[in-house]
């Protein structure tokens, strides 16, 4: 799904992204595609208006919409609070299908000696190294000219880890996860519960981490959109397209 503009078109979330359609389960990347990306995680904030836009979205849509994050879900509700939806964390390590369930966790946790032996090693290496609940990341936003060394440390780390762990290259970050544990899962596994099952889903990202989302959205019969290659949209018009969507389905 490509959109086209017109060279002397206005720029606006209204024509780089699909006409809203009410049978759609909405599935939404977050850094990158929701919030503009900052020199760290730790730095990152939500606008003030999302959280407010993202919960009138949600109930436009009987409630089928979900964040899908490499984020854990506790760091998925601190950006984003006052709001808390459904979302899948640690690139479907962790499941929350909606506001009020209970967190599940699928990954297992990474050993704590080799947690302190990353923190460790990124420090020495100057790098930022978040720590999530199932994995790793090594993030050289701040200084890209690192990202070598990030990613001879990732190989490091995810052998170090053992066979179960694999390195996924994103833009400035290099992710340390589980194998089989990605965001085409947490698609597959939102998409059966209610109240997603049953709908069409679409699913918006930015970066390589967000591919398998968009490939299982469009096996679902959905369609996927990653923002930069099929659409020039960024963050900022995915939140006015957002903001706009109850209204255009006359909520």
């Amino acid at each position: 799904m490509r959109f086209e503009t017109d060279p002397g078109m206005t720029v606006t979330g209204g024509n780089l992204l699909p006409p809203v359609r009410s049978d759609w389960a909405l599935l939404l990347d977050l850094d990158g595609t929701l919030i503009d990306f900052a020199a760290t995680p730790e730095a990152a904030r939500a606008p003030a208006t999302l959280p407010s836009a993202l919960l009138q979205a949600a109930a436009a849509l009987g409630g089928a919409l979900a964040i899908v994050s490499g984020r854990e879900i506790a760091a998925i509700d601190r950006l984003l609070a006052p709001a808390r939806l459904a979302a899948a964390g640690c690139h479907g390590g962790e499941l929350r299908p909606c506001p009020d369930c209970v967190v599940s966790r699928h990954a297992p946790p990474l050993d704590p000696a080799l947690v302190a032996e990353a923190v460790a090693l990124a420090e020495a290496e100057g790098l930022h190294l978040e720590v999530k609940a199932t994995g790793l990341a090594l993030h050289v936003r701040a200084c890209p000219d690192r990202e070598s060394a990030a990613h001879a440390l990732a190989l490091h780390l995810a052998a170090r880890a053992g066979p179960g762990y694999e390195v996924l290259p994103g833009a400035l970050v290099r992710e340390i996860r589980p194998r089989g544990f990605d965001k085409g899962r947490a698609v597959r596994a939102l998409m059966e519960a209610p109240p997603f099952a049953g709908r069409r889903p679409l699913f918006l990202g930015d970066d390589v981490t967000d591919r398998d989302g968009i490939a299982a959205a469009r096996a679902l019969g959905g369609e996927g959109i990653l923002l930069g290659h099929d659409t020039p949209a960024g963050p900022a018009e995915v939140r006015a397209w957002l903001a706009a969507l109850p209204r255009a389905l006359g909520r």
